[in-house]
C-alpha cells in the first residue's frame, strides 16, 4: 500500500496557510513559508494573503503577487460563503467585496475556487521540490481544510464545493479551526514536562481575520493524550477585519473624505500595509504614540498630521481596538464562567490565530482573569497552529491508521438535531388537534403529524465516531415493472433553543434533505395499499438513517432491513434567522 501524504489547509479570511506530512515514519509536519512574492518583503512567512486579482474576468494573480493599486482584486470573500454574513447588508467590512463581486459577475464560491486553484498549484510545486516529480503517483493524498466552528453547514459545503471545483483531490475532510489549533497547541505542550495535568481545562481562543471561535477542552487522559470538549463552543464575527475597517474610517475622518479620495491608491495601500504589519500587531495599550505614513496628505496640526506622517494618540487607538476586543473579552469570559459552573479547573487561555498575536488583547485578557489565577498565553507560532493542527487531524483520522488514538474524544452539540414524523394521536400526550390527521398508509387511523424526534439535543456529548439513529417511514407509488429503482428522500431538522419543542414550531428549521435510491426488487415484499383519494397503489418501507457528527461535517448512511443501501450527501437548506423564543404552537 502506498504511503499517505496529508495536506492541511488553513483557509483564512485575510491570510491562508498550508502544511503537509507523510503519514509514516517520524510524521514531521512541513510548513510552507516561502510564498511567491515579487517584492521579497515577506519572503519567509507562515501565511499568504487570501486575495485574487482579475483581468477581463479571468484570475491572474493571488497572494503576495496581487498589486492592489493596479489590479481589480477580491479579498474577504470567505465571509460571504456563509449566508448569515450575506444577510448582514450593513457590514461595512464586506461592502467593497460585494461590489467587486457584482462588477465581476462572480460569486464568493467562484472566487474561492480560483483561490484554491492557485494555492493548490503552488502547494504541489512545493511538495515536488521536496519529494520529486513523481510524488503524486508515489503517495495517496488526503486533504484537510479548516473552517470556523460558528459556520453553518451550507457555508462548510460551499467551501468543499469550491475546493473540488478547483481540482483538489477527492479525499477532502473539514475540521473546525479551534479544534485544529487545540491539536497543535496541546500536542506541543504534551512534550513539556508538567505542562498538562489530568482534568485541567484550557480555553482555546482562535482570533482570526473574520471570525473568533472559542472552545474549552478538558484533559481526560495523558498517555496517550486525549481531550474532550468541556463546554459548548461559541464565537462571533468579530475578527480583526472589523478593526481594519474602523482604522480606515478614522483616517478618512481626520484627513477629510474629499482629500482621502483624491490621494493616490498606492499611497493609501502603503499606509494600510504599514498599519497591518506594524501597529496592528504591536499595539499594547500603553501611552506610546504610533505613526503611519500617508504620502500626499496635507499637514493638519490639529489632527496630528505633519510632513505626510499621521500621529495616532494612544487614547484613539485604545478606542478603536476596544470596539473589537471588548466583544472577544465577553466571549472568553462566557467560556470560563460556563466551565467553572460545570466544576472544571481552567488552567489557561491560549491565544491563536493572526489577531491572537496582538499585545493589547493579551493584556486585556490577562487583566480580566488575573484574580482567578488563570494564565493567558500567546501561543508560540500561534499564527500557523491551525494549519499544522489540520495536518495532525488528518493523520489521526486516516483510514491507513485505524488503530490510531484520536486526541479529541468527544464534542458537545451546539444545536439539537432530529426528524419530523407521525405518531398515533393521543391527546393525553399533549398532541394538538391542529396536528390530527388520518393517514392512508395506516388504515386511515388518527395520527399526530409534525412531531419531533430529537436524536441529539443541544449540550449533549458526542463521542467521536458515534452514530445516531432515526427512522424514515416512506411511501412510494408502485411503478411499472420495467422501472428498476425507487427514489426516496427525507429531511433532518435542527433547533437552537436549549429545550427543543416536541412538535415542529417556528424554532425548528430544516437543516438538509437527504435522497437515495433503492432497487425495486428489494421492496416487493412490502405491503401494497391503495390511496382512497388518488386511487393509486403505493408501497411503504421503513429506512434507518445513521448520522455521524464529526468536527465540521455530518455523514449520512441509509440502511434497509439492516443492510446499508446508500451513503448519501445532504443538500443543505439556506440559513434562516433563528428564533430564540418561538410563539405558542396555536399561533
Amino acid at each position: 500500500m502506498a504511503l499517505e501524504l496529508v495536506v492541511g489547509i488553513d483557509f483564512g479570511t485575510t491570510y491562508s496557510g498550508v502544511s503537509w506530512v507523510v503519514n509514516g515514519g517520524t510524521k514531521d509536519i512541513n510548513l510552507i513559508n516561502d510564498w511567491p512574492n515579487p517584492t521579497g518583503s515577506n519572503a519567509n512567512t507562515d501565511k499568504v494573503p487570501t486575495i485574487v486579482s482579475y483581468k477581463n474576468g479571468k484570475p491572474i494573480n493571488w497572494g503576495y503577487e496581487v498589486d492592489t493599486d493596479k489590479e481589480v482584486s477580491v479579498s474577504w470573500f470567505k465571509l460571504l460563503l456563509d449566508p448569515k454574513q450575506k444577510a448582514r447588508g450593513d457590514a461595512r467590512a464586506l461592502s467593497a467585496c460585494r461590489e467587486t463581486l457584482a462588477d465581476l459577475g462572480k460569486s464568493a464560491e467562484d472566487v474561492a475556487t480560483d483561490y484554491f486553484r492557485f494555492l493548490w498549484q503552488y502547494t504541489k510545486k512545493t511538495i515536488e521540490d521536496k519529494k520529486g516529480e513523481t510524488w503524486e503517483s508515489s503517495y495517496t493524498l488526503k486533504l484537510v481544510i479548516t473552517v470556523p466552528a460558528i459556520w453553518s453547514q451550507i457555508a462548510k459545503q460551499a467551501t468543499l464545493n469550491a475546493a473540488k471545483r478547483a481540482g483538489l483531490p477527492n479525499d477532502i475532510s473539514l475540521v473546525t479551526e479551534p479544534e485544529a489549533a487545540a491539536l497543535a497547541v496541546l500536542k506541543a505542550k504534551e512534550k513539556e514536562p508538567g505542562e498538562l495535568q489530568l482534568h485541567d481545562s484550557f480555553v482555546i481562543c482562535d482570533a482570526g481575520g473574520g471570525t473568533v471561535d472559542l472552545i474549552t477542552y478538558k484533559i481526560t487522559k495523558l498517555d496517550p493524550l486525549q481531550i474532550e470538549e468541556g463546554v459548548a463552543g461559541e464565537g462571533d464575527g468579530c475578527g480583526s477585519v472589523h478593526l481594519d475597517v474602523a482604522f480606515k474610517k478614522y483616517i478618512q475622518m481626520i484627513v477629510g473624505e474629499k482629500q482621502y479620495n483624491s490621494l493616490k491608491r498606492r499611497a493609501k495601500s502603503r499606509m494600510l500595509r504599514e498599519y497591518e504589519n506594524g501597529l496592528k500587531r504591536a499595539f499594547s495599550g500603553t501611552d506610546k504614540e504610533y505613526t503611519v505614513e500617508l504620502p500626499g496628505v496635507d499637514d493638519n496640526e490639529k489632527e496630528g498630521i505633519d510632513n505626510e506622517m499621521i500621529t495616532l494618540k494612544p487614547r484613539v487607538l485604545r478606542t478603536l481596538f476596544d470596539h473589537v476586543i471588548n466583544q472577544i473579552v465577553v466571549l472568553v469570559e462566557n467560556q470560563v464562567d460556563e466551565a467553572q459552573v460545570d466544576g472544571q479547573r481552567v488552567k489557561a487561555i491560549l491565544l491563536v490565530g493572526g489577531f491572537g498575536t496582538n499585545h493589547y488583547m493579551h493584556k486585556r485578557l490577562k487583566d480580566a482573569h488575573n484574580k482567578e489565577g488563570i494564565e493567558v498565553f500567546k501561543v508560540t507560532n500561534g499564527w500557523s497552529s491551525i494549519c499544522r493542527g489540520a495536518a495532525t487531524w488528518g493523520v489521526e483520522h486516516s483510514l491507513n491508521n485505524p488503530l490510531t488514538t484520536r486526541t479529541v474524544a468527544a464534542r458537545i452539540a451546539r444545536f439539537s438535531y432530529g426528524n419530523c414524523w407521525c405518531v398515533p394521536f393521543d391527546s393525553s400526550k399533549g398532541h394538538l388537534d391542529i396536528d390530527k390527521q388520518r393517514l392512508p398508509d395506516q388504515n386511515y387511523e388518527w395520527w399526530a403529524v409534525n412531531q419531533m424526534e430529537w436524536i441529539l439535543k443541544k449540550g449533549e456529548r458526542i463521542q467521536d465516531g458515534h452514530r445516531f439513529h432515526t427512522r424514515y417511514h416512506s411511501k412510494v407509488q408502485e411503478k411499472r415493472p420495467f422501472e428498476k429503482e425507487y427514489a426516496f428522500g427525507g429531511q433532518l431538522y435542527f433547533c437552537a433553543q436549549n429545550d427543543p419543542p416536541s412538535r415542529k414550531t417556528v424554532s425548528v428549521k430544516e437543516l438538509c434533505s437527504v435522497a437515495w435510491r433503492i432497487d425495486r426488487v428489494k421492496l416487493l415484499n412490502e405491503p401494497l395499499f391503495t390511496d382512497r383519494h388518488d386511487k393509486q397503489n403505493y408501497r411503504t418501507a421503513i429506512f434507518d438513517l445513521h448520522v455521524t457528527f464529526e468536527s465540521a461535517t455530518i455523514r449520512f448512511e441509509i440502511a434497509y432491513k439492516g443492510e446499508t443501501v446508500a451513503f448519501t450527501e445532504a443538500k443543505y437548506k439556506e440559513d434562516e434567522p433563528l428564533f430564540e423564543e418561538p410563539p405558542p404552537p396555536y399561533v
